[in-house]
C-alpha cells in the first residue's frame, strides 16, 4: 500500500467516528397554521407572477403572507438598494408577529447585505429562515451569527415543489418537532464509502466558494457538508472545489452529500460535472456520496442547517438526528 492510499483510508476511518461535533445552535419555534410569514426579495427582482405565485404557496400551508416593504423594488439586476433589500429582513427580523421569513427567489445579491443584517434580531427571537441557491449567504451567515438552525429549501416562487413530496418535506421540517428521520438518496453514487456525522452546512457552491477566506465563510470545519450547483461548467466547478481544498475545506469537513448538477455540461472531450466532484472529494478521503435530491429541481429536500446529521454514503442515506424546530 502506498504513503497516499494509507493516509486516505486513515482519514475516512476518522471522519467515520462520531467524535465532537459544535455545539447546537438554538431552533425556532416550529411553525402553526394561521402563522405570518414575511416574503422576501434579497437577491434578484422577482419576476413576472413570482410574487403572486409566492403568496399563493405560502397561503397554502395555511399561512399568512406578509409582503416586504421592497419586493417590488428593481435597481438594476438587484430587488432594490442594498439598503433596501436589507431594511425588508431587518424589519422582519425584528417584528415579533413574523415567524418566518422566505425568500422569494434567489439570483443574485444577498452576499452584498451579510453586513447589514441584524443578527441579533434572530439571536433574541429566532425564527424560520429557509431559501437556497443565492440565499446559501444568508442561511449560513444567520446559522452562525445568530446561533439558529436555518433552512436549505425552496424558495416562495419555486414552482411544484410546493406540491406532493415536496411539500411534505417542508411542513415535516418546518411544522413538526420530531426528527425528519432517514432520507434515502433514489440514485445515489458513492464517492467514498464510509459513514460522518456531524452538522450539516452548505448550499450553491458558488457561493460555498465565494465567501470563502471572507467572515461570512461557509462553516466547513467539522461539519457535513452538502452542495449543489447549476449552468456552471465542469472547469468551473473544478475551480471552485479546487479552492475549498487549497483552503483545507474539503479534508476538513466530516464528510461531503453532493446534490444535483443541473445543467452543468462538459463540452467535447472534457470530463463531465460528476467526474471532477468525484476526483476531488476522492482526494479529500472523507466518505462521500452524490445525487441527493438538493438544488435547481422541481422537488428537494429540506435541510436543516446548523443540524445534527449522518451520512452513510455506502448505503446512499442522510440521517437527520435532531429536528430544526422547537416546540
Amino acid at each position: 500500500m502506498t504513503t497516499r492510499s494509507a493516509f486516505l483510508q486513515a482519514t475516512a476511518l476518522v471522519a467515520a467516528l462520531p467524535g465532537a461535533v459544535a455545539p447546537a445552535p438554538r431552533k425556532p419555534r416550529m411553525l402553526r397554521r394561521g402563522d405570518r410569514v414575511g416574503l422576501l426579495a434579497p437577491a434578484s427582482p422577482p419576476e413576472r407572477d413570482d410574487i403572486s405565485r409566492a403568496t399563493a404557496n405560502v397561503a397554502s400551508l395555511g399561512l399568512v403572507p406578509v409582503l416586504g416593504k421592497y419586493v417590488r423594488e428593481r435597481d438594476g439586476y438587484l430587488a432594490g438598494t442594498d439598503e433596501q433589500r436589507a431594511a425588508d429582513f431587518n424589519e422582519m427580523a425584528r417584528d415579533p408577529g413574523i415567524r418566518a421569513l422566505f425568500a422569494i427567489r434567489g439570483g443574485y445579491g444577498t452576499m452584498r447585505i451579510l453586513t447589514m443584517l441584524d443578527y441579533g434580531a434572530l439571536e433574541r427571537d429566532p425564527k424560520v429562515v429557509m431559501g437556497f441557491s443565492d440565499l446559501t449567504a444568508i442561511l449560513n451567515a444567520v446559522t452562525v451569527r445568530s446561533r439558529i438552525v436555518t433552512f436549505h429549501g425552496p424558495v416562495g416562487a419555486h414552482g411544484s415543489a410546493w406540491d406532493g413530496a415536496a411539500r411534505e418535506a417542508v411542513e415535516r421540517a418546518l411544522f413538526s418537532p420530531e426528527p425528519p428521520g432517514v432520507l434515502s438518496i433514489a440514485d445515489a453514487r458513492t464517492i467514498v464509502p464510509g459513514r460522518a456525522r456531524g452538522r450539516l452546512a452548505g448550499g450553491n457552491l458558488t457561493l460555498v466558494a465565494a465567501l470563502t477566506g471572507t467572515p461570512y465563510a461557509v462553516p466547513i470545519d467539522g461539519s457535513l457538508f452538502f452542495f449543489e450547483e447549476t449552468e456552471e461548467a465542469p472547469y468551473r466547478i473544478d475551480r471552485m472545489l479546487t479552492q475549498l481544498e487549497l483552503a483545507g475545506d474539503l479534508r476538513a469537513a466530516r464528510g461531503t452529500l453532493v446534490g444535483r448538477c443541473t445543467k452543468c455540461l462538459a463540452t467535447g472531450s472534457s470530463p463531465t460535472a460528476e467526474e471532477v466532484i468525484a476526483e476531488r472529494l476522492r482526494a479529500a478521503g472523507r466518505p462521500a456520496a452524490a445525487g441527493a435530491p438538493v438544488g435547481h429541481i422541481p422537488r428537494q429536500w429540506v435541510l436543516p442547517i446548523g443540524a445534527l446529521a449522518e451520512l452513510d454514503a455506502s448505503a446512499g442515506t442522510l440521517a437527520l438526528l435532531e429536528p430544526g424546530v422547537a416546540p
